[in-house]
């Protein structure tokens, strides 16, 4: 039951709601960076964003008419989608470990921190879920590329397609008011290359949630990449950094699709890219 048992959701309020939601949520964002210029934001503030967030995305759906438990798959599906996940990230344990005794730069056979200290790594990757991935797939993919989804006019694989690139392009520059304000950095390739990497980042979990509908597995794989369970020690160059996103992303998006075509995982057809050939098209 990878794919969830949710189905089309329509707003029929236009584009206002999710414009003033996303407003909305950069300045509440910016405010967050401002208290956080120096240095790493507080656990508190972490916190505080997730809350905030979760929110504006109830308050959206809610002025959208559309019930928040229409979004939220059953628990079995999160079951699915961990063993997924358990899966793929074990295939990148082996990949790494066959990288680090092939000797390749960067890579060293050892234990990596997530072994040496376990505990800290499972707390941060619990806070990481709550308070960031949930939240920000609740608003981004479930809220906004819906919402886009269902205001686009055609078939329904030009819709999707254009649901998940605009929600990936607003997550690539929701990140803007902390790269200028928390982090104090300015314009130039450094912030290109970050938005291409965020860009990637965002159409790859817009991808698996217009194929799965599951908010637990697309919740799950933000977690999962931003507190990667690697078990060797290692490190990507700085110059391969966006390739070796791009290879991790596909591998991830891959399996995925793979999965919902299996009859043990598949669920009911959803209006996305697993039923995006239907005959209305």
């Amino acid at each position: 039951m990878l794919r969830a048992d949710v189905g089309p959701l329509s707003f029929d309020r236009g584009p206002l709601v999710p414009v003033v939601a996303y407003l909305l949520t950069i300045a509440v964002l910016a405010g967050l960076s401002l208290d956080s210029v120096g240095g790493p934001p507080s656990p508190l503030l972490g916190v505080a964003w997730g809350v905030v967030l979760a929110v504006i995305a109830a308050g959206a759906f809610a002025v959208a008419g559309v019930s928040l438990r229409s979004v939220v798959p059953v628990p079995r599906s999160a079951l699915s989608a961990a063993g997924l996940l358990l899966v793929f990230w074990t295939l990148y344990n082996l990949v790494v470990y066959g990288l680090a005794v092939a000797g390749v730069a960067g890579f060293e056979p050892a234990a990596s921190r997530v072994l040496a200290h376990p505990l800290p790594y499972l707390a941060a990757l619990a806070s990481a879920f709550l308070f960031t991935a949930l939240p920000e797939e609740l608003f981004f993919r479930a809220y906004l590329q819906s919402s886009v989804t269902s205001l686009v006019r055609g078939g329904p694989r030009r819709a999707v397609a254009v649901g998940v690139g605009v929600a990936a392009v607003l997550f690539a520059l929701f990140h803007l008011p902390r790269w200028f304000l928390a982090l104090g950095h300015g314009v130039g390739g450094a912030l290109a290359g970050r938005l291409v990497e965020l860009l990637v980042i965002g159409l790859a979990y817009g991808t698996v949630y217009a194929l799965t509908r599951n908010l637990w597995l697309v919740a799950l794989l933000h977690a999962t990449m931003n507190q990667p369970p690697v078990l060797v020690a290692g490190h990507v160059p700085p110059g391969l950094v966006l390739p070796s996103l791009v290879v991790e992303l596909g591998a991830a998006v891959a399996l995925v699709a793979a999965a919902t075509r299996l009859g043990d995982w598949s669920g009911p057809a959803v209006a996305g890219l697993g039923d995006a050939a239907s005959p209305e098209e």
